[in-house]
């Protein structure tokens, strides 16, 4: 499985700055055998999407997607309205929405199928905080969390469902998770996947790791069997800096 590197700008880059980060990023030389995304501002798609132009590395991705294609749902987007930004992928749970917006395990799944439906893939993200974390709740709370957000996707088709383990307690914080710990977690949700639609699917859905990921410790991860990429978040803000990081990622 080729390995995936989505760059996750949070709320950061308007349409000029994210138009520029695109044409720098252009130039920078990347792995043939690496998968690249890019996660922007809705605000900044169009932007992205004209500084593209026909290429297809990276991908467009958004942050987020509402439920419903269309309705009375002020200051929400629908996977529709993405579609017609050439978006491939999009985030969903990411835990800062979990956490400041109170995003439920509910909402992220509707928000996965319905993206499914609009024939985008989502990014579901996943994981556990410190303090579940300190009483031993990591796998308990990642179960729930992956079998809510599967229990009306489908594993095959063209919008695949991707996940994104990411421990709330590792993001932002410079201490991220040892990759065989984060390995740990992927078994675990592979277990779910295989119980969910056959064996077949426990290693064709791709899991990414994420938290405080960067140029140092990038190789660490992709080498560590069962994690297939990674969402990178502060390390991707410098399009230099993320070429770097790519390049560090499948050293020739």
């Amino acid at each position: 499985m080729r390995k995936l590197i989505i760059a996750n700008w949070k709320m950061h880059y308007g349409p000029v700055k994210a138009g520029g980060w695109v044409r720098a990023f252009r130039r920078e030389r990347l792995p043939k055998d690496l998968d690249v995304s890019i996660a922007v501002p809705d605000v900044s798609l169009a932007a992205a999407r004209a500084s593209l132009g026909r290429a297809t590395i990276p991908a467009l991705a958004a942050q987020d997607a509402f439920w419903e294609a269309e309705g009375a749902f002020t200051g929400e987007t629908s996977p529709t309205m993405l579609n017609e930004f050439g978006v491939v992928m999009c985030l969903v749970g990411h835990s800062e929405r979990r956490k400041y917006l109170g995003e439920t395990d509910e909402m992220v799944a509707k928000k996965a199928v319905a993206l499914q439906r609009a024939g985008i893939s989502p990014v579901i993200c996943v994981g556990e905080t410190d303090a579940d974390k300190k009483r031993g709740a990591t796998m308990k709370v990642i179960r729930v969390q992956v079998s809510s957000a599967i229990s009306n996707l489908k594993p095959d088709g063209h919008a695949q469902p991707l996940f994104a383990y990411e421990p709330v307690w590792a993001i932002g914080s410079g201490k991220p998770c040892r990759p065989d710990d984060a390995r740990d977690v992927h078994t675990a949700m592979r277990e779910i996947f295989a119980k969910k639609w056959g064996p077949k699917w426990t290693h064709e859905i791709r899991i990414l790791y994420g938290g405080s990921v960067d140029a140092r410790n990038i190789a660490e991860y992709v080498s560590t069997t069962g994690i297939d990429g990674a969402l990178v978040g502060g390390a991707s803000l410098d399009p230099r800096g993320f070429g770097l990081l790519c390049r560090a990622a499948l050293p020739a």
